[in-house]
């Protein structure tokens, strides 16, 4: 099991995973393009939103296949001609059929979701209907929940953001006077989010109350504010570690002791990056930490006391 620290880091990412992948698919649907000021919305917005799903099943097939190659990289498995095909599956070819068995049984163990085909060193990777219906319906509710944590911290009276039908989210916000809140409403509920993971400057993070933006930026540093305390300062390294374009899958359960635990995956290359770092991170008895910096306010920033590597973890 993780440390405590650790739990952090992967709460956190399953809290803006949906920001990060849902948001950026929202597009307005035929039935939401005009404003509808109704007797209870007079002076309200009032918005019918489509989720994308295509974008959210691409999102998984593409880190699958990323997942794929760095899984038989690291196992030294010689492969050619890994490509997406159909929307929801990928395709490749084995060069050595000694490798057969032992790429199987990886994908078996790595992969959740997916069914494997082959046809002699030809194989085919393919989601499951369940693992497709389950994407589609985890990007239109961690939409919604990101909808409304947008409009509730932003103090808006009484929002009402819930699913209507299979792929639609319902946004109505009453109080609305000018087109100037309007607009601005529509853009809160519109703009993408950025989530980053950033090192913690171990080295100066003492002198970071006493350092300006630019003698930070001397050392290839940045300060950053804390999102609830906005006056508690992290100097972070400026360079990231990883972005949310890494992070395909988390997900909350609990277990038989019913303590909460998270099921957290990372793409190929994502996952090879983490590794090495918490590995860095580690050494010589160190416990660097790491900060999950969202629309550059830092979340949190944990102490990282172990490695973690292959790109999944509970």
């Amino acid at each position: 099991m993780k440390t405590l620290n650790f739990r952090v880091i992967l709460f956190a990412f399953a809290l803006i995973f949906g920001v990060v992948f849902s948001i950026p698919s929202l597009t307005q649907s035929d039935e939401g393009k005009k404003i509808t000021l109704g007797l209870d919305l007079q002076g309200g917005l009032h918005m019918l939103l489509g989720i994308k799903s295509d974008v959210a099943i691409e999102s998984r097939i593409k880190s699958m296949a990323a997942s794929v190659k760095y899984i038989f990289d690291d196992e030294e498995i010689i492969f050619d001609d890994l490509r997406m095909v159909e929307g929801e599956q990928i395709t490749f070819e084995l060069l050595d059929k000694d490798d057969v068995a032992k790429a199987k049984t990886l994908i078996q163990k790595e992969l959740e979701g997916v069914t494997l085909t082959e046809n002699g060193l030809k194989f085919t990777l393919s989601m499951t209907k369940a693992e497709v219906t389950r994407t589609k319906q985890s990007a239109i509710k961690q939409a919604v929940d990101t909808i409304r944590n947008r409009l509730n911290e932003f103090g808006l009276a009484e929002p009402t953001v819930a699913k209507q039908g299979e792929d639609k989210i319902l946004v109505e916000v009453p109080g609305i006077k000018t087109q100037a809140d309007e607009q601005r409403i529509r853009e809160l509920i519109a703009r993408a989010a950025h989530l980053q993971l950033m090192a913690v400057d171990e080295d100066r993070a003492a002198r970071v109350n006493s350092m300006n933006p630019n003698e930070a930026k001397s050392f290839g540093d940045v300060i950053l504010p804390d999102v609830n305390t906005p006056e508690r300062k992290y100097l972070l390294r400026a360079i990231q570690v990883l972005d949310g374009s890494m992070l395909t899958d988390a997900k909350v359960g609990f277990d038989k002791n019913n303590q909460p635990f998270i099921n957290f995956t990372l793409n190929g290359q994502g996952a090879k990056i983490f590794g090495d770092f918490t590995k860095l991170a580690t050494r010589d008895g160190k416990h660097d930490r790491m900060a999950i910096v969202l629309d550059n306010k830092v979340i949190s920033a944990p102490s990282i006391n172990e490695r973690i590597g292959g790109g999944r973890v509970q």
